[in-house]
Formats: C-alpha cells, sequence, structure tokens
C-alpha cells in the first residue's frame, strides 16, 4: 500500500507541475498537444525566463530561443521501438512549423545556410539514429530547430560515443531512457549565421534517466540511475573553436568510424559526467522533481 501511495503521490505531483506549466501565456507549435506528449517526464521549468517556443511533435518536444535563434532544450525517450535501421534521411531543411509562427512578427527559423562555411557541425541534439524507426520520424531530427553549432571533434567524437551508449542501454539491457539536451552560453564563443545572429555555444549538456521498460515517470525518484555530463564545444586540440579557424575546418574530415582511433576509449564521455544539480544551475531550467 505505501508503494501505492508514493506512486499515486509522484502523479498527483507531476499533474500539478504540468498544469501549472500549461496554464501560462506558453507558446506552443507543433503537431502534438503539449500534455499530450509522451518524451517528457515533467515540463523543464524556466528559471531564469529566457525566450521560450515550446515545438510540440511525436518525436520530441523542443523548446526554442527566439533570440538565441537556437534551442534551449529537446527532450525525448527512447525505447526499443524508436530504433530501427531506416538510417540517415540527411534531410537538413528549415522547421516550418517554427517559421510559420515567428513570421507574424517578420522573424525567421534558421535555414542550414547559415551554417553555410562555418566549418561548424549541425549537432542534432536529439539524434537522427535515435528515430530510424521510419522516415518521417528520422526526417523531424533533420529540422534546424533541433541543431547547434557543434565542433566536429564534440559532434562526431565524444558527444556520439554517449549517445551511442545510451543506445545500447536500450537495445542490449532492455532499458527505456528519458533524455534532456541543451547549449550552454557562460562563455563568449562568438557567432555563426548569414547575420551572424546565432551564438556559438560553449558547452553542451546532457541528462539521461534510465528506466527499466516497464517503468514510467511516476517510478522516478532520487534512486534512479541517471548520467548528467556538460562537454565542451571545443577542437581536438583543446582550443576554442574560432581561436583556429584552420583546425576547425580540417577537423570536419573526422569520421564517426575513426572516432575510435582518436580516443583512447569508448568511454570518453565519463571523463565529462556531474550532477543534476549542477546541469540545472548552468542550464538554467530545473529538469527534475525528485521525490
Amino acid at each position: 500500500m505505501n508503494q501505492i501511495k508514493k506512486v499515486s503521490i509522484a502523479l498527483v505531483f507531476q499533474i500539478l507541475m504540468l498544469s501549472f506549466a500549461f496554464s501560462g501565456e506558453q507558446v506552443v507549435v507543433g503537431n502534438i498537444a503539449l500534455e499530450r506528449n509522451q518524451n517528457i517526464v515533467t515540463l523543464p521549468v524556466n528559471l531564469k525566463n529566457v525566450p521560450e517556443i515550446l515545438i510540440s511533435r511525436d518525436q520530441y518536444l523542443l523548446s526554442f530561443n527566439k533570440e538565441r535563434r537556437l534551442l534551449n532544450w529537446v527532450a525525448w525517450k527512447i525505447e526499443a521501438s524508436d530504433l530501427g535501421h531506416i538510417g540517415r534521411t540527411n534531410s537538413f531543411d528549415i522547421d516550418h512549423d517554427l517559421e510559420n509562427y515567428l513570421n507574424k512578427t517578420s522573424e525567421h527559423a534558421v535555414s542550414p545556410l547559415d551554417y553555410q562555411g562555418s566549418c561548424f557541425d549541425r549537432g542534432h541534439q536529439c539524434p537522427s539514429a535515435d528515430r530510424d524507426d521510419s522516415v518521417n520520424n528520422n526526417q523531424m531530427t533533420f529540422l534546424m530547430s533541433n541543431m547547434i553549432p557543434q565542433t566536429a571533434y564534440l559532434n562526431r567524437v565524444i558527444w556520439e560515443h554517449l549517445e551511442a551508449y545510451t543506445r545500447e542501454l536500450v537495445i542490449n539491457q532492455g532499458k527505456k531512457v528519458y533524455i534532456i539536451a541543451g547549449p550552454i552560453f557562460d562563455q563568449d564563443f562568438g557567432h555563426i549565421g548569414i547575420n551572424n545572429d546565432i551564438p556559438i555555444p560553449s558547452k553542451d549538456f546532457k541528462l539521461i534517466i534510465i528506466l527499466d521498460k516497464s517503468q514510467t515517470p511516476a517510478d522516478i525518484n532520487v534512486n534512479t540511475p541517471m548520467i548528467a555530463v556538460i562537454m565542451p564545444n571545443l577542437l581536438k586540440s583543446g582550443k576554442k573553436p574560432l581561436e583556429d579557424k584552420v583546425e576547425l575546418c580540417s577537423n570536419k574530415n573526422l569520421s564517426s568510424a575513426a572516432s575510435t582511433s582518436i580516443s583512447s576509449s569508448i568511454n570518453d564521455w565519463e571523463v565529462y559526467k556531474t550532477t543534476l544539480s549542477e546541469v540545472e544551475k548552468i542550464s538554467g531550467f530545473k529538469l527534475l522533481n525528485l521525490h
């Protein structure tokens, strides 16, 4: 009975948190009602009141900052059914739902052209390989609202190693995971874009909540296994990306296949492990309410 009571209290608390979030003047675009989005545990609380447009889709829930022209965070769930063999569609495209909303104030969503010539990767936050069960699901990860400017070293090496490890938890260990990821701007790394108005993140955070496949968000508590990381958006040499444009551009030759020869271990991401509280502090969002 105590366990049932505990789960019931947790469910009521999460419903209250979501109701509070939904009651504000929150802008939501996308193809699925926010309260029906299955990709979040609880809606992250915007502690610093940064600009936020929520993009709610079957594939993820994304918080977009129209001043930075980049996402604040994106949340998604991975179950075994999400992982297929479609492969990358490589269909980089403007987010037309976001564009239609921004057009009302003569603003525009990010285009693939904003990254052209920058030598930065269009770094997926919700990865292509986490949504390769259908062409449509994969294409949704290639919308530019899901991208941030990442160095090739971050994107194709340490960030990818953690992505692969996360999928291994689902495929080989029978887990279900909830993930939240996004950029950090605690240093000035310069800008890219046609109008030079997209800031380059200094770091990238990710929180991975690990559940058994039969568990639900109501089961999440202080003892739930989690992985929290904050990774620097640096070159392989450790320099800031715009400090050495030659290296920045030469790193574009890195490939996923070559990444194991670059790092000493496939678990190189473990160097960047941190705590939930530190991720929340540096991101400016309360990501979880643990019981």
